[in-house]
Parts: C-alpha cells; structure tokens; sequence
C-alpha cells in the first residue's frame, strides 16, 4: 500500500515537470540574425559645382538601417531609412567658399565627402563700359536695334564678367515695366559686348540706354546715358506697277513714294531684268531698270520694290519682214510689189491676190495664230481680214469699178501681219515698215 502511494506521488512529480518544461519552451522568443552591408560610394570628391552620388545597402529581409549627413552641404535625397537591400542617394550643394569635408553614416559605415574650394572672390572693380551704337539721337531702321559697349576695364582680380542693359522712353529710368525693359547676365564679348532688344520699340519715339558691367561681386556704374530714335511708321508705294515691252531692249524708271527716313530697297527677281540704280533709298526715291532684247519665247519677271512687286512682261522675239505677196494672175507662186485687178472674159471673173507668211518662230515656241488685215481704196475703201491658224490670206476683187483705167492706176496696198506664238510672245509687222517693201493695187478696167 506504501510502494503503491510512493508510485502515485512520482508520477505526478514526473507529469508536473513535464508541464513545466513546456511551458518555459513557449515563451522564450527567437530572434533573427540580422547582416548588413554598405557597398562602395559612387563619388566621394567633388569639384566647386557639386553633384550627387550613390551608396548601396545589402540586408537581409526584414533587417532595419539608417542614413545620416554630418553637414547640411551634403543632404541624403532618398533612402534615409530602409529594410532589407536598397539605395542610399546624396546631394552635395555647390561651394563658393573653402574647401570643405562631410561624413556619411550608412548602417554603421562611415563614408568621407571632399569637396574643393569654389572660385575666388573678386577683389578688383571696373570702368564703366562705353556705349558705341546707336548714339547721338540716330534713327534706326530696325524696331529690335542692337544696343554696342566697349567693355569695361577691369582692375584686379575679376570673375566671370556679364552686363546689364536698360532700355526706356525716360531718362531717369523709372522701375516700371511698361517704360523701362531691362535684360541681365550678357556674357562680355571681345572688345565689345552687344544685346539685340527681344521686343519691338514703339515707333517715332526717341529712346535712352545705358549698361553696366558685373562679375556678381564688383560692379561698375553706368555708362553715359545714350539715345536712338526709332523710325516713324512706314507706307510705301510704287508707280507704276508693271511694264509691258516687245521683244527689244527697254528701260524704265519706277518711283517709290515713302515717308522721311523711311528705308527700303529694291532687288531683281529675274536674271533679265538689271538694276542700273536705285538699288536701296529713304524716303521719296526711284528706281531704273533695264530690259535686253528677247531672243527667245515671252518672259516674266519681278522686282520686289519697298516690300511691293513690279512686274515685267516681255513679248517673246519673232522674224521680221515675214510675210510675201503673190499675184497667180501675173506671177504665178513668185512674189510680188503689185496685185493686178485685171480679168479677160464676159462676165470677167474675180481677180485672186494671195499673201503668205513667212514668219519663223525662235526657241522651241509655235506660231499659232495668224491675224491679217488688207486696206486699200478702189471705188470706196475696202478693208478685208483674216485671223486664224492659216498662215495664208487671199482677197478678190472684180475689174471695171469706178476708178479704174484702161492702163491700171496703182493705188496703195496696206497690209499689217500679227502672229502670235505659244508662248503667248506677238510680233507685228506692216507693208512698207522695216524690211518689208510697200505693196499696190492696180485697177483696170475689163478687157485691157
């Protein structure tokens, strides 16, 4: 009974500390072995102007890690904190003073930034520089002039140098962007510095400028106060606008009418037509022009005269002395001076004279029409014509009229030719002009 009570009070002991072994295994906590790693900085020295750079972290998931700046020049721009693998981006500002050093602090890793010194300070001074153009009050014909100085000289140690140029319609300059226009930072030029305004300056105003130099440190004063004035408003027109010429030589004057100081010029647009003078003017002005003769088709051309256009036309050249007069009565297909109204026979039949033209186009052009007109007096004046592709007219007239003879009286024979070709090019030509002979009629009476 004793052996059996002992049991009992063991095995409960055993089932005690069994339940207690497990309890003390369930609440003791496990912690994770955490590694981290800072990899190599991208860029630890910097130049004056600064930059940025990069400095990667290896962890291991879950563990925790942090990013700090000994100094304000070098700010931490992303990854100030992180778990696991990441990035660390830094930012150092530019220097203008001396050479200055700051630590990283990267999960532990301490990184050095250098950076070197900005750039010296100015410890000279300047002339004021001198204004070259446009001064004395002229008038320019530009509305965004260029505004010249002389540069101005430095004295001692000088940085980087640029310009400030004022521009208004009062001399004291007031600080009001509507009267006075202002541009800074022009870099200094060799010898002279310039700025093209970026604006249109109202016309027929007279305008005050001046500039000044500076490295950002040293300053000069203004230059001298200068004036410009800009050109009143133009209008312009020519007279008169166009000139038409046959195919030989021509010259002609164009007058230009412009208001005082107002400039414009004149230039040829086509290789024929030459400007002999003229070629630029102010105000009220002319132009003269010159034409050669036409040895091929029609021709067009311009002129760009103060902004309007002066057109050319010139007709195409034509031979001359190109047309013959043939009488089949008396000459058969030869030509002639003299067309014969003379018929034998009861009732004496028509008599035929017959012109032919003979005209040659140049180039590569075709005559393409053929416009004849025949005038002459018999027993009343008879005007006949002919105007189409046939190059060849005839005409009839009958014997025995009132004014004929039994010896044929010679009465004038007037004949005018116009062709025409493709390209639009005419020439005209006349009995008794040029090289063309004078022609006649002779009236008979019937049966002489």
């Amino acid at each position: 009974m004793r052996n059996a009570r002992r049991l009992a009070v063991a095995t409960a002991l055993v089932v005690l500390a069994a339940a207690c072994s497990k309890d003390k295994t369930s609440t003791t906590p496990t912690n994770p072995s955490c590694t981290i790693t800072a990899g190599t900085i991208s860029a630890s020295t910097f130049g004056a102007a600064g930059g940025t750079g990069t400095v990667p972290v290896t962890a291991g998931s879950g563990c925790n890690w942090t990013a700090t700046s000994s100094a304000t020049f070098v700010t931490i721009t992303g990854g100030a904190t992180g778990s696991g693998n990441g990035t660390v981006t830094f930012s150092v500002a530019a220097n203008t003073g001396a050479a200055r050093t700051a630590t990283l602090t990267i999960a532990g890793t301490t990184f050095t930034v250098s950076q070197s010194a900005g750039a010296p300070v100015s410890t000279g001074s300047f002339s004021p520089p001198t204004p070259q153009s446009p001064v004395g009050g002229t008038t320019v014909t530009s509305n965004r002039p260029t505004l010249v100085v002389g540069n101005a000289t430095a004295t001692g140690t000088v940085g980087a140098v640029t310009y400030r140029f004022e521009v208004s319609d009062q001399s004291s300059f007031p600080n009001d962007p509507v009267r006075t226009f202002t541009v800074d930072g022009i870099a200094q030029g060799t010898g002279t510095t310039g700025w093209t305004l970026n604006r249109d300056l109202g016309p027929s105003v007279l305008w005050y400028w001046h500039a000044r130099a500076t490295d950002g440190t040293a300053t000069s004063d203004y230059s001298a106060t200068e004036t410009f004035r800009t050109q009143s408003t133009c209008t312009y027109a020519i007279s008169p606008t166009s000139l038409s010429i046959n195919s030989t030589s021509a010259t002609s004057t164009i007058t230009v009418t412009a208001p005082s100081g107002c400039a414009w010029t004149a230039t040829s647009n086509a290789s024929f037509i030459t400007i002999v003078s003229g070629a630029s003017g102010s105000g009220n002005g002319s132009v003269f022009i010159s034409i050669p003769d036409n040895g091929g088709p029609a021709r067009t051309g311009t002129l760009t005269i103060a902004g309007l256009t002066f057109t050319v036309s010139q007709a195409g050249a034509l031979a001359t002395g190109s047309f013959e007069l043939t009488d089949p009565s008396t000459s058969g297909s030869s030509a002639t001076t003299e067309c014969r109204i003379r018929s034998g026979g009861t009732p004496p039949p028509p008599t035929t004279c017959t012109l032919r033209s003979t005209s040659v186009p140049t180039g590569t052009t075709t005559i393409v029409n053929y416009a004849w007109t025949v005038q002459y007096v018999y027993d009343a004046p008879v005007t006949v014509s002919q105007s189409g592709a046939n190059p060849q007219f005839s005409f009839t007239d009958t014997c025995g009229k009132t004014g004929s003879t039994s010896d044929g009286v010679a009465r004038p024979l007037q004949v005018t030719l116009t062709i025409t070709d493709s390209a639009g090019g005419t020439a005209t030509v006349s009995s008794g002009t040029g090289s063309q002979p004078a022609l006649s009629i002779r009236l008979f009476t019937c049966g002489s």
